[in-house]
């Protein structure tokens, strides 16, 4: 059991805390936590009261620059603690005494006393970030006066409920993302990106199909595609002032092939979701969590990098099977391994996109219906002292 480095430590106490037929200390939001809490004493001790306090928070914490300015008015830059706090429940219970009163012998021996608390249907999942965390424990003290309280706590995990059945029609709306991209100031033909996915919400163990289509109309050859798939968490402080970070946690990503200029490819990404906390933007002010698909497209000789991002959610309970088309569910069963039909290559028009051979990929590549039309283009800059560059065949060692 762990105990809080604030406060003393005695090899003549020993403690123990053990949930009722749940010896993995996992629960969903809304159950009713029950254990018991063993207390083992070798020798007589002196307490003013022996409690156990359960509670659920979030916290927020980092340290940066804070812009102020000094008594002569002048412009400065200090370091700031940034912190935030969040409180779903708490409670407390003196099993000997109580905050306050004489102080009482007790006896060596072993004591066992029951507990029990109610967590709110409306709880966030537990959470443990850089930036912070949502937590859940069960914390015993011993409390002695004029001394430090002898302290021993145990967390336990929160799982909240998502259920997407619960608003189907936003769960069932594709997610579609278009970028168009000209270079030398304009004076190519655009490449245009559109990524895609056939709807927007997923549970763990379903597979997003990622829809990524190159219409490279210039003749600047596309490098690389690389499709990510990550966890966004937003931390919020409260003081000094708000303020935010961003931590994003990469659950998938790869590689997939090259798309030399005037060609037109389009390739699909089977992604497997895994276990992981549900988006949540509501249950918790200061710790927030969403998902996306991003996809990041790098032209050769290129300074920058186009970036496309498709908002997913994450829940808990899957939509209804009904809901889909069938398509999507053989799709499914194919990325699970649980069907592998033969795929017969479809002939491309134009000449075919370039793997890249150092990136093997499950993408596969597809003839396209047709281009998407540009709805915004974007000069390119390139790198300083860089040749004009002049359409020609795809070369490997680019």
């Amino acid at each position: 059991m762990g105990k809080d480095k604030k406060n003393k430590a005695s090899k003549h106490i020993r403690c123990d805390v053990q949930f009722d037929d749940n010896p993995q200390g996992v629960f969903r939001a809304g159950d009713t936590v029950t254990g018991t809490v063993e207390i083992q004493l070798d020798k007589p001790k002196k307490f003013r009261g022996i409690a156990l306090r359960i509670n659920g928070f979030a916290a927020t914490s980092w340290s940066a620059k804070l812009t102020g300015t000094d008594v002569k008015n002048v412009a400065s830059k200090k370091k700031a603690h940034f912190n935030g706090r969040e409180d779903y429940f708490g409670s407390i219970t003196y099993f000997v005494g109580s905050d306050v009163g004489n102080p009482l012998e007790v006896l060596a021996g072993v004591y066992r006393y029951p507990f029990t608390c109610e967590i709110p249907p409306n709880a966030p999942s537990s959470k443990e970030g850089k930036y912070g965390h949502i937590r859940y424990v069960v914390k015993l003290s011993l409390e002695r006066p004029w001394k430090y309280d002898h302290v021993f706590q145990v967390p336990f995990i929160v799982q909240s409920h998502a259920d997407l059945a619960l608003a189907p029609d936003r769960m069932l709306q594709p997610a579609r993302a278009e970028i168009v991209q000209t270079f030398y100031f304009g004076l190519t033909d655009p490449l245009i990106v559109t990524a895609t996915t056939p709807r927007t919400g997923y549970a763990p163990g379903e597979v997003i199909e990622v829809t990524v289509h190159v219409n490279n109309q210039s003749s600047v050859d596309v490098r690389s595609i690389t499709v990510k798939f990550q966890r966004v968490d937003t931390f919020l402080s409260q003081v000094p002032v708000v303020q935010q970070h961003l931590e994003h946690t990469v659950l998938e990503e790869r590689t997939i092939g090259r798309v030399a200029g005037r060609n037109d490819a389009v390739f699909e990404e089977n992604i497997l979701i895994g276990s992981t906390v549900p988006s949540d933007e509501e249950r918790c002010r200061i710790i927030m969590t969403r998902y996306e698909v991003e996809v990041m497209i790098r032209p050769v000789r290129s300074r920058k990098k186009l970036l496309l991002a498709l908002p997913i959610v994450v829940g808990t309970v899957g939509l209804p099977r009904t809901l889909y088309p069938m398509q999507l569910l053989e799709k499914e069963r194919e990325a699970l391994g649980l069907d592998r039909p033969p795929l017969t290559p479809i002939p491309l028009e134009s000449p075919p996109p370039y793997p890249d051979d150092a990136q093997p990929s499950t993408s596969r590549a597809f003839a396209a219906d047709g281009p998407t039309a540009p709805t915004s283009t974007e000069e390119h800059e390139f790198e300083k002292g860089s040749e004009p560059y002049t359409p020609r065949d795809f070369d490997e060692n680019d």
